[in-house]
Protein backbone atom coordinates (compact mmCIF):
# COMPACT_ATOMS: atom_id res chain seq x y z
CA UNK A 1 0.00 0.00 0.00
CA UNK A 2 1.30 3.34 -0.71
CA UNK A 3 0.92 6.17 1.34
CA UNK A 4 -1.50 9.26 0.51
CA UNK A 5 -0.03 11.76 -1.38
CA UNK A 6 0.69 15.07 0.14
CA UNK A 7 -1.71 18.02 -0.61
CA UNK A 8 -0.45 19.89 -3.32
CA UNK A 9 0.84 23.90 -2.15
CA UNK A 10 -0.43 26.05 -3.71
CA UNK A 11 1.14 28.30 -5.87
CA UNK A 12 1.76 31.77 -6.46
CA UNK A 13 -1.23 32.44 -8.90
CA UNK A 14 -3.71 30.75 -6.07
CA UNK A 15 -2.48 33.23 -3.07
CA UNK A 16 -5.20 35.78 -2.93
CA UNK A 17 -4.18 39.69 -2.22
CA UNK A 18 -4.98 43.18 -2.67
CA UNK A 19 -2.75 44.70 -5.85
CA UNK A 20 -0.74 48.06 -5.24
CA UNK A 21 -3.31 49.44 -7.44
CA UNK A 22 -6.42 48.25 -5.23
CA UNK A 23 -5.12 49.61 -2.40
CA UNK A 24 -4.13 53.28 -4.02
CA UNK A 25 -7.10 53.56 -5.41
CA UNK A 26 -9.46 52.91 -2.43
CA UNK A 27 -7.15 55.15 -0.45
CA UNK A 28 -8.03 58.26 -3.05
CA UNK A 29 -11.49 57.35 -2.17
CA UNK A 30 -11.70 57.74 1.30
CA UNK A 31 -9.12 60.03 0.80
CA UNK A 32 -11.72 62.46 -1.40
CA UNK A 33 -14.75 61.77 0.90
CA UNK A 34 -12.99 62.74 4.26
CA UNK A 35 -11.63 66.41 2.08
CA UNK A 36 -15.71 66.49 1.19
CA UNK A 37 -16.89 66.30 4.98
CA UNK A 38 -13.99 68.54 6.37
CA UNK A 39 -14.95 71.09 3.23
CA UNK A 40 -18.64 71.02 5.09
CA UNK A 41 -17.55 71.96 8.39
CA UNK A 42 -17.31 75.86 8.26
CA UNK A 43 -20.92 75.69 6.56
CA UNK A 44 -22.22 73.84 9.20
CA UNK A 45 -20.64 76.10 12.04
CA UNK A 46 -22.05 79.06 10.41
CA UNK A 47 -25.71 77.53 9.97
CA UNK A 48 -25.69 76.89 13.92
CA UNK A 49 -24.37 80.53 14.49
CA UNK A 50 -27.24 81.76 12.83
CA UNK A 51 -29.60 79.50 13.64
CA UNK A 52 -28.47 80.89 17.49
CA UNK A 53 -29.07 84.39 16.68
CA UNK A 54 -32.55 83.88 15.01
CA UNK A 55 -33.02 82.07 18.12
CA UNK A 56 -31.94 84.81 20.53
CA UNK A 57 -33.61 87.38 18.66
CA UNK A 58 -36.98 85.47 19.04
CA UNK A 59 -36.79 85.32 22.31
CA UNK A 60 -35.99 88.91 22.82
CA UNK A 61 -38.92 89.56 20.57
CA UNK A 62 -41.04 87.91 22.67
CA UNK A 63 -40.22 89.33 26.03
CA UNK A 64 -40.46 92.77 24.51
CA UNK A 65 -44.12 91.89 23.31
CA UNK A 66 -45.02 90.11 26.57
CA UNK A 67 -44.14 92.97 28.35
CA UNK A 68 -46.40 95.46 26.00
CA UNK A 69 -49.13 92.99 26.14
CA UNK A 70 -48.76 93.02 30.30
CA UNK A 71 -49.58 96.66 30.51
CA UNK A 72 -52.46 98.52 30.31
CA UNK A 73 -53.34 101.42 28.47
CA UNK A 74 -52.05 103.30 25.28
CA UNK A 75 -48.50 103.87 27.13
CA UNK A 76 -47.01 100.61 27.79
CA UNK A 77 -43.62 100.20 29.63
CA UNK A 78 -40.93 98.10 28.27
CA UNK A 79 -37.62 96.97 30.30
CA UNK A 80 -34.67 99.16 29.63
CA UNK A 81 -31.55 97.99 31.91
CA UNK A 82 -31.56 95.49 34.33
CA UNK A 83 -32.18 98.23 37.25
CA UNK A 84 -35.93 98.40 36.69
CA UNK A 85 -36.32 101.29 34.84
CA UNK A 86 -38.34 101.18 31.99
CA UNK A 87 -39.15 103.51 28.73
CA UNK A 88 -42.79 103.77 27.91
CA UNK A 89 -44.12 102.74 24.23
CA UNK A 90 -46.72 104.67 22.94
CA UNK A 91 -49.37 102.20 21.20
CA UNK A 92 -51.43 105.57 20.33
CA UNK A 93 -48.71 107.61 18.21
CA UNK A 94 -46.39 106.39 15.34
CA UNK A 95 -42.65 106.35 16.72
CA UNK A 96 -40.08 104.15 16.51
CA UNK A 97 -38.03 103.25 20.01
CA UNK A 98 -34.44 101.58 20.18
CA UNK A 99 -33.34 99.34 22.93
CA UNK A 100 -29.65 97.57 23.33
CA UNK A 101 -29.38 93.83 24.42
CA UNK A 102 -26.69 91.51 25.83
CA UNK A 103 -25.95 88.22 24.96
CA UNK A 104 -27.82 86.73 27.46
CA UNK A 105 -31.04 88.57 26.11
CA UNK A 106 -31.11 90.94 28.80
CA UNK A 107 -32.13 94.97 28.10
CA UNK A 108 -28.84 96.49 28.69
CA UNK A 109 -30.13 100.15 27.76
CA UNK A 110 -32.18 102.34 25.60
CA UNK A 111 -30.62 103.77 22.34
CA UNK A 112 -31.07 106.89 20.40
CA UNK A 113 -30.95 105.67 17.54
CA UNK A 114 -29.46 101.92 15.57
CA UNK A 115 -25.85 103.40 15.41
CA UNK A 116 -23.21 100.68 15.85
CA UNK A 117 -22.54 100.29 19.42
CA UNK A 118 -19.04 99.84 20.91
CA UNK A 119 -19.78 98.57 24.08
CA UNK A 120 -18.81 95.05 24.21
CA UNK A 121 -21.49 93.87 26.54
CA UNK A 122 -24.49 94.60 23.55
CA UNK A 123 -24.60 92.02 21.33
CA UNK A 124 -28.12 92.68 19.96
CA UNK A 125 -30.10 96.34 18.87
CA UNK A 126 -34.08 96.15 19.30
CA UNK A 127 -36.05 98.49 17.00
CA UNK A 128 -39.62 98.96 18.40
CA UNK A 129 -41.55 100.54 15.71
CA UNK A 130 -45.64 101.43 16.17
CA UNK A 131 -48.00 102.01 13.77
CA UNK A 132 -51.18 103.62 14.20
CA UNK A 133 -52.10 103.28 10.46
CA UNK A 134 -54.28 99.69 10.86
CA UNK A 135 -57.48 101.06 9.59
CA UNK A 136 -59.26 99.97 13.09
CA UNK A 137 -59.50 101.97 15.73
CA UNK A 138 -57.32 101.74 18.90
CA UNK A 139 -55.38 98.89 16.96
CA UNK A 140 -51.88 99.41 16.70
CA UNK A 141 -49.19 97.59 14.43
CA UNK A 142 -46.36 96.57 16.05
CA UNK A 143 -42.98 95.70 14.95
CA UNK A 144 -39.86 94.53 16.22
CA UNK A 145 -36.42 94.31 14.69
CA UNK A 146 -33.44 92.38 15.90
CA UNK A 147 -30.28 93.17 14.54
CA UNK A 148 -27.08 91.46 15.55
CA UNK A 149 -23.96 91.86 16.20
CA UNK A 150 -24.38 95.76 17.19
CA UNK A 151 -20.87 96.43 16.74
CA UNK A 152 -21.40 95.80 13.40
CA UNK A 153 -22.15 98.68 11.07
CA UNK A 154 -25.82 98.41 9.65
CA UNK A 155 -24.89 97.05 6.20
CA UNK A 156 -22.98 93.88 7.77
CA UNK A 157 -25.45 92.67 10.55
CA UNK A 158 -28.72 90.03 10.44
CA UNK A 159 -32.09 91.52 10.77
CA UNK A 160 -35.07 89.66 12.36
CA UNK A 161 -38.06 91.21 12.01
CA UNK A 162 -41.54 90.00 14.03
CA UNK A 163 -44.67 91.88 13.83
CA UNK A 164 -48.16 91.57 16.18
CA UNK A 165 -51.18 93.70 16.31
CA UNK A 166 -51.96 95.50 20.09
CA UNK A 167 -54.97 96.87 21.20
CA UNK A 168 -55.39 99.74 23.63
Amino acid sequence: MTPPAPPPTPSRSVIKAFSLIEVLLAIGIVSFAVVAIVGMLPIALNTAKDSMLETDSAVIAQRIFAELQAGTGTKRPVSINTNGDFKEIDLASDATNYLAFGDACEVRSSLGSDAPNTDMEVQFLGVVSVSTNTGISNLSRVEVSITSPASAPSSSRTTNTFVTLMGY
